[in-house]
């Protein structure tokens, strides 16, 4: 009973922790490098194709539907569109945080297929290749971009399409579900439609082969068709973009190559082997005139197609940004992944006794052996590069963006984005963009200025905004006052100072949120007193603690905001324990969820993968005191 039971939830159990092992490790690095606000394409796609068309009841659907360069990345726009009015922020971090549900969705669905289709044996190399490569940042601007995820609609929407479509009686709810899919990659990117031509492809092939009749193709052929044309003859082009075409053969041939060698840096020949998998299925599939079993033949046809649709991906990517034949950009990485996922299932593939003679089976393992030594090298040369030299200048940047930023909307001085730092290509293209009041509005908390305080009774003493100077009023000496931001503190030179209390005039939180205080000296020990308190009754309604106790530097500490009108409230017995705050910043409910998300990823990351060893060491130790029989493959179509 035990071993049945075990069998049974298992899989969901590992399902789980690959889920969340990619949604942590994602997480991580965004909390490490990326930015709350956005930035660069999102001012143009999001900011004035989307968010002001709808506060501002301009046009709404025809900005929508306006191509961004040359996609139209409708489902993209929608999603934020979504994420921001439920949020009351336009804020990148939960964009970012959402976007990662995709790529761990795609890699569980990747696991599932391999449960039905692979021998047992290759489940956990299959499993951990799945977690290492969509969870690590090969594609590191998808991590840190809310804007990105039309990589993760296009691939996704791909994989559906060809996995339902192709095998599936027409008309049936799972050829639905994959003509829904086919028809959605329109709205995703440009190359969307680049789905439903694998899935004509691959429909042809098996009427071809006689392996359906013509009649269940049609219906198929003509769907896939539809969409395709639908795709071709809505294409757009962008004018400017046409500096970075390939301007030669030589450009075009050398930027597939370099994508097709990755992630193998130094070589092109190593294409050759990281691509040698897929290219025999293909021969063994398609040429071969030894017949295949259903489920073999159906497996294979469907990795086949992942394949036939990277290579359509890549050809597309080397005609339109081939200038010069440069490697492959950080955001077109995920599909690259897609081409290392379909040439592992094809190893796995044809190592199935029924397809290989002996003979190849071994040249095969050689084969095996040269591609593993060879993605593994090439995968920690990538992550090497990437965390050492890709990633820290990034963060650096993103910095100095929201200081920039920050600093002109506290002040209104446009001197604060004369730097190169700054989120858009050009201040003065940027402040027509920060300038449009419904843009301005929903600015997240890491920039936007904070809610006005005015003392009402008060002992603690005012800091000067513009006065940086060391010692600030009402702060330790060692304590540096807050750029351009007001605050209130009960620091005195004498210790036998009398108690100091404060309490402002009544505000309200229009967002009705959470509120961030920044906290110095002795917030939070017994003594000293800062909570929000009704307006009306003076009841107590939170205490505002930070994390630590901060001393002489600054620690951020975050309340609810009450519903209703409140005041601020801060009390300190003596001078010996002094304490400062500042005036509050309104921070959305997602926005701190996000928040906390991104901070334990770390966390989720470690607890998913030490669930999944212990589930692994309890399978093992079940199976070898009670082993139990199970097939090598089920009988099951993707």
């Amino acid at each position: 009973m035990l071993k049945k039971i075990f069998a049974t939830f298992s899989p969901a159990v590992f399902a789980c922790c690959l889920f969340a092992f990619i949604l942590g490790v994602r997480w991580t690095v965004f909390h490490r490098y990326g930015m709350t606000m956005p930035e660069w394409d999102q001012w143009d796609a999001e900011g004035l194709q989307l968010l002001a068309p709808w506060y501002n009841n301009d046009h709404f659907l025809r900005a929508l539907f306006t191509p961004h360069n040359e996609h139209r990345v409708v489902l993209t726009k929608l999603l934020n569109l979504s994420l921001t009015l439920a949020n009351g922020h336009w804020d990148q971090r939960l964009e970012a945080v959402c976007n990662a549900l995709f790529p761990a969705t795609i890699a569980v669905s990747f696991f599932i297929l391999a449960r039905l289709h692979l021998d047992r044996r290759w489940l956990a190399p299959f499993t951990v290749l799945l977690g290492f490569i969509f969870a690590f940042p090969f594609a590191w601007q998808n991590v840190l971009g809310g804007f990105h995820s039309q990589q993760f609609f296009l691939v996704g929407l791909a994989l559906i399409a060809i996995a339902m479509l192709p095998f599936n009686a027409p008309f049936s709810r799972r050829w639905w579900l994959g003509a829904a899919a086919a028809a959605l990659g329109l709205f995703s990117m440009a190359s969307g439609l680049f789905g439903a031509v694998v899935v004509i492809g691959l429909v042809g092939v098996q009427w071809l082969r006689r392996e359906r009749t013509f009649n269940s193709a049609l219906p198929t052929l003509v769907l896939g068709t539809a969409v395709a044309l639908a795709g071709w003859f809505s294409r757009y082009e962008f004018p400017p973009h046409d500096v970075l075409k390939a301007e030669n053969f030589r450009d075009f041939a050398f930027t597939i190559i370099q994508s097709l060698q990755w992630p193998a840096p130094s070589s092109p020949w190593f294409a050759l082997i990281l691509w040698l998998p897929w290219t025999w299925l293909v021969f063994r599939a398609v040429f071969s005139p030894r017949p295949l079993t259903a489920p073999s033949r159906a497996f294979g046809y469907f990795i086949l197609g992942l394949g036939v649709w990277v290579w359509l991906q890549l050809v597309a990517t080397g005609y339109a940004r081939g200038a010069g034949g440069p490697a492959p950009a950080s955001r077109y990485i995920d599909t690259l992944v897609f081409g290392i996922i379909a040439n592992a299932l094809a190893l796995v593939w044809l190592a199935t006794p029924e397809l290989l003679s002996r003979t190849a089976r071994r040249i095969l393992a050689i084969a095996a052996l040269a591609w593993v030594v060879i993605f593994v090298w090439g995968a920690r040369s990538e992550l090497t590069r990437i965390f050492v030299i890709e990633l820290p200048p990034v963060k650096v940047y993103h910095d100095y963006c929201e200081i920039n930023v920050r600093n002109y909307l506290y002040t209104g001085d446009t001197q604060h984005l004369d730097h190169d730092e700054i989120p858009y290509p050009g201040a003065g293209a940027f402040l027509v963009r920060i300038g449009i009041p419904a843009l301005r509005a929903v600015m997240p908390a890491t920039v936007r200025p904070p809610l006005p305080i005015t003392a009402g009774r008060s002992t603690f003493a005012p800091s000067d905004p513009k006065n940086l100077d060391l010692p600030a009023p009402g702060l330790s000496p060692s304590t540096y006052p807050l750029i351009y931001r007001q605050t209130w503190g009960s620091f005195a030179a004498d210790a036998a100072s009398n108690p100091r209390e404060f309490t402002s005039a009544p505000i309200r939180a229009p967002l009705g949120a959470w509120l961030k205080f920044e906290t110095a000296g002795a917030a939070g020990t017994p003594g000293t007193t800062l909570e929000l308190r009704d307006a009306a009754t003076g009841i107590p309604l939170a205490s505002i603690v930070p994390d630590q106790t901060p001393g002489d530097t600054w620690r951020a500490a975050y309340v609810r905001a009450p519903a209703g009108a409140f005041v601020i409230y801060a009390h300190t017995p003596d001078s010996a324990r002094w304490l400062a705050f500042s005036e509050p910043i309104e921070l959305a409910s997602g926005s701190y969820w996000a928040w906390q998300l991104t901070k334990n990823g770390q966390l989720v990351a470690t607890l998913a993968l030490a669930l999944a060893l212990l589930t692994a060491v309890a399978a093992f130790v079940l199976r070898r005191l009670l082993p139990i029989s199970q097939p090598s493959s089920l009988n099951a179509q993707p």
